[in-house]
């Protein structure tokens, strides 16, 4: 189902324009976003698929669950999907292809995987318009396209679907039909914007990333009610739920490593650090909370800020247990990014 872009070039634009008005910090990636932009990450020259501690990092978090890890990894040449089963320490590469592979998420019930292929062999991250939504069994089978044109793809609750971004628009995709149905302009009211990372909770509430307005934060939009409420206050991104709760977690600008992972409940709005981690992995980034709401899942690196080019490392940390407790998932020079963690019932 192909889209066409009314946005690109303003959306280029918007970038370049956030990047020169914007942050200190954000000034100072200016560089490196650029050439990121034109110029693939290598990954360093001598990579194992799998190291020692990985594996022994895999086992420890299998003594403590029954599930699966997934993230996207230039560990072997450009960018795919790996797999763990925590349970057997088995591990696969679920993707092998020219293109870039990344974003990938299970579904609720844990038997499919939707990500996001690149259109051309090389294309960053923060390019918004050049990706597909592709659809998997989590075996790694079955591999298909459900939309042309998409970003940042969520899973509905019900597994019946996913929405997405793409040309400023939030949509919902049905994945036995593919039928495409709007569900908010951000150009439009109560947004005004650029709505970014979608996804959608209970209630009908959409989380997102808004941007191109004053303040540019994350928040909550009711699409049936015409109302957006700010939930950060400052500026914050990769906003997600705690699934069936009304509790959001997202990244700010603060933090021992310069970000760090937040939490509020829409009942009270109290901000509160969910995740900051001391010590020299503290640029947290790829916030993923569990569908049974007992772990979180992320990336962070100990410099280094791009997306697809630093070295980022999966983590795990059981909610509500000392921070010392979160296990490093990644040991590997590669860009190790946007992990998912599937907990499988008890």
């Amino acid at each position: 189902m192909p889209h066409t872009s009314r946005r690109t070039i303003a959306s280029w634009l918007g970038g370049l324009a956030l990047v020169v008005t914007g942050s200190v910090s954000a000034l100072l990636y200016t560089p490196e976003r650029f050439f990121t932009r034109w110029v693939p990450p290598q990954p360093p020259p001598t990579l194992a698929a799998v190291t020692g501690p990985e594996r022994d990092a895999w086992q420890t978090l299998g003594q403590q669950i029954s599930g699966r890890l997934l993230w996207s990894s230039n560990r072997e040449g450009n960018h795919d999907l790996y797999l763990v089963d925590l349970v057997t320490g088995a591990e696969r590469r679920l993707t092998d292809h020219p293109h870039v592979d990344f974003f990938s998420r299970f579904s609720p019930d844990g038997r499919s995987i939707s990500f996001l292929r690149s259109q051309r062999e090389w294309v960053s991250f923060r390019e918004e318009t050049a990706w597909d939504l592709y659809l998997m069994n989590a075996d790694g089978s079955g591999e298909r396209r459900l939309v042309q044109g998409a970003y940042h793809p969520t899973w509905l609750p019900d597994g019946s679907g996913l929405v997405y971004a793409y040309d400023n628009l939030i949509s919902r995709v049905d994945v036995t039909t593919g039928s495409v149905t709007v569900l908010h302009d951000g150009a439009r009211p109560p947004t005004e914007g650029r709505v970014l990372e979608p996804e959608l909770g209970g209630e009908g509430l959409i989380a997102i990333t808004l941007r191109d307005v004053t303040p540019e934060t994350v928040g909550v939009l009711d699409p049936r009610a015409g109302r957006y409420q700010p939930i950060s206050s400052q500026r914050a991104c990769q906003i997600t739920w705690f699934p069936g709760r009304r509790q959001l977690a997202w990244i700010d600008g603060q933090g021992h490593g310069g970000t760090r992972v937040m939490t509020a409940s829409l009942d009270d709005m109290a901000e509160e650090t969910l995740m900051d981690l001391p010590g020299p992995y503290s640029h947290e980034y790829f916030p993923r909370v569990t569908a049974n709401g007992e772990w979180l899942v992320w990336g962070a690196s100990a410099e280094g800020h791009e997306h697809d080019r630093a070295d980022y490392e999966i983590f795990a940390w059981r909610l509500g247990t000392a921070w010392t407790t979160a296990t490093r998932l990644t040991h590997s020079p590669a860009n190790d990014q946007w992990p998912d963690l599937f907990v499988a019932s008890e």
